[in-house]
């Protein structure tokens, strides 16, 4: 019933707000997941999750005709996934939810950089984002208490939102940190509330101790301290303040993160780390070409994005591939590694040297959140926050500072100019 309601408010907002519905649609995804381990893995519930919201957004893009020429990439990317598609050999429902969940993902690039030249995405974001940093802890909270989830202990879990879903929390919690840094008019009641549900958010990936969550966190903030020299001082502070408060309260969740520990026994010991599945999974995926010696295999895939019988193979358990890289060339092979590459490099880097000053404070920190997840995965098929990550890189480097148009006798302020000059006209 949740996921109804869910689905039935996204398509609301869509016809009658649609300036909010792309934030909306981030905020959807992230509450479908909070919620859709309590039904079973129906497909009314795939249609809910990926056709609806791809039907919609299909529809977004045609009616605000989106795409350019430099999207000819993208384009080509979809054609060579529904191509893999038709001829693969692998499970059609579990090949086609992931397609899907895979252009939705790459189509928040084309609609971010719409959204970001004309409007500040961040300035936009910010209600949506102190929303997510209150629920996210507060469902957690909730999970604990009812009991319901998966987790490593029975000590502590995170609901639903388990292993790549949890990477939604360090990407608002990195946001929230920039906006608590940035935006001096807020008021102290504000301020208050978004410094204590930023340390009980980093309370919760500490507990869940996920690596790829906390060097998220991490390397984020140290290259947003490199590129903001100017509040160096403000987020030392604040560092100085969170590191206090985590340790004067950790005895109130010493005992959950112990027996996470103990169950997570194998992250602390570095002379494991060669036997670390992902690392595995490497060798054998070379293993599998080197057996099997097909060229059509290594050219465009073994079977789309379905990686159950290569878990079952080589690990004994259904256990998909984690990395995104390995994931991509064992699904779409070479040529799929190399469209991937280019799309990377066309809209994550060209043309970097054009972000404005400000943006390139928040960009680069998300990116080297991107960065970080490719390699343990799994940005592939997790809808919790891998097209609100798309969405925001694009929207932050599209972005330029509204332009101010105006007469000699009157001034005139309009928010919906892209260009970053100032136009004087004759009014």
């Amino acid at each position: 019933m949740i996921l109804f309601v869910l689905t039935i408010s996204l398509v609301f907002v869509f016809f009658y707000n649609g300036k909010s519905f792309i934030y909306a649609l981030m905020v959807f995804y992230v509450l479908f997941d909070m919620f859709d381990g309590f039904y079973e893995d129906e497909k009314i519930f795939a249609a809910l999750r990926y056709v609806i919201p791809f039907m919609i957004i299909c529809t977004y893009v045609v009616r605000e005709e989106i795409l350019r020429k430099s999207d000819l990439l993208l384009i080509v990317s979809g054609i060579y996934l529904l191509i893999l598609l038709v001829y693969s050999d692998g499970d059609i429902i579990i090949s086609g939810k992931t397609m899907l969940a895979v252009l939705l993902t790459l189509l928040m690039i084309p609609v971010g950089r719409y959204i970001g030249q004309r409007s500040n995405f961040l300035e936009e974001f910010e209600g949506f984002n102190r929303f997510l940093l209150i629920a996210l802890p507060v469902y957690v909270l909730m999970a604990n208490i009812f009991r319901f989830g998966e987790s490593y202990s029975e000590a502590f879990t995170t609901g639903f939102l388990i292993t790549s879903r949890i990477y939604i929390i360090p990407i608002i919690v990195f946001l929230a940190i920039h906006y608590l840094i940035s935006n001096k008019d807020r008021s102290w009641m504000i301020k208050a509330t978004d410094v204590a549900f930023i340390l009980i958010n980093i309370c919760v990936i500490i507990i869940n101790t996920r690596r790829t969550a906390l060097g998220m966190l991490a390397m984020a903030l140290v290259v947003y301290a490199i590129f903001n020299r100017k509040i160096v001082f403000k987020m030392a502070v604040l560092s100085v303040f969170a590191a206090s408060a985590l340790v004067l309260s950790y005895p109130l969740y010493e005992e959950i993160l112990t027996a996470q520990l103990e169950k997570r026994e194998r992250i602390q010991d570095l002379e494991t780390y060669e036997e670390e599945g992902r690392v595995l999974e490497t060798f054998y995926i070379f293993d599998h070409h080197s057996r099997h010696q097909s060229i059509t295999e290594v050219l465009f895939g073994v079977k789309l994005f379905d990686t159950a019988d290569f878990g079952n193979r080589y690990f004994g358990r259904d256990r998909p591939i984690h990395s995104d890289l390995n994931m991509i060339f064992y699904s779409t092979g070479i040529t799929g590694l190399f469209l991937f590459g280019f799309l990377f490099l066309h809209y994550f880097f060209a043309g970097n040297q054009k972000i404005e000053k400000e943006s390139r404070k928040i960009y680069y920190p998300l990116l080297i959140m991107f960065l970080i997840v490719l390699l343990p995965g799994r940005f592939i098929g997790t809808m919790t926050y891998a097209p609100f990550l798309m969405l925001a890189l694009s929207a932050v480097k599209a972005w330029k500072p509204q332009a101010v148009v105006y007469s000699d006798e009157d001034k005139i302020n309009y928010r919906d100019y892209p260009s970053a000059t100032t136009i004087k006209t004759n009014l």
